[in-house]
């Protein structure tokens, strides 16, 4: 992990040969994300998620978050999950970029990478705190 003056972070792990990467600048209050890594790092999904109130429980933070997916990635489910999970950590706007490709990759190494990516996640949430 890296950081300049707690602004700029990044984090990577590699397990099985498949490396993923994340990094992060905060931006005021808010944050950007890329994820990226496998064998072709790339922009497949971005994600914007803002914190608010939950809807079932004002005392609870949420987010709202929107996708846009490039044709024919996979990466939205991750990039929503990681975004609206960092924005409800910090209380503040994130966005992530996410792109991860790995050649004729099994469902067990998809599974690989969104636990990695997630736990990359985590890490840089409880950096944040």
């Amino acid at each position: 992990m890296d950081a300049d003056n707690n602004s700029f972070f990044r984090l990577e792990s590699t397990e099985d040969d498949i490396p993923v990467v994340l990094t992060a600048v905060r931006q005021g209050v808010d944050l950007c994300v890329s994820l990226y890594g496998g064998d072709k790092g790339h922009i497949g999904a971005v994600a914007l998620a803002q914190p608010r109130p939950s809807l079932t429980d004002p005392t609870q933070l949420s987010a709202s978050t929107s996708v846009v997916t490039v044709c024919g990635h996979k990466e939205d489910g991750l990039a929503y999950d990681v975004a609206e999970s960092l924005a409800q950590k910090i209380n503040g706007i994130v966005t992530v970029s996410c792109g991860i490709h790995i050649d004729n990759a099994s469902q067990q190494q998809i599974q690989q990478i969104v636990r990695i990516a997630k736990g990359l996640a985590v890490r840089l949430g409880t950096l944040l705190a």
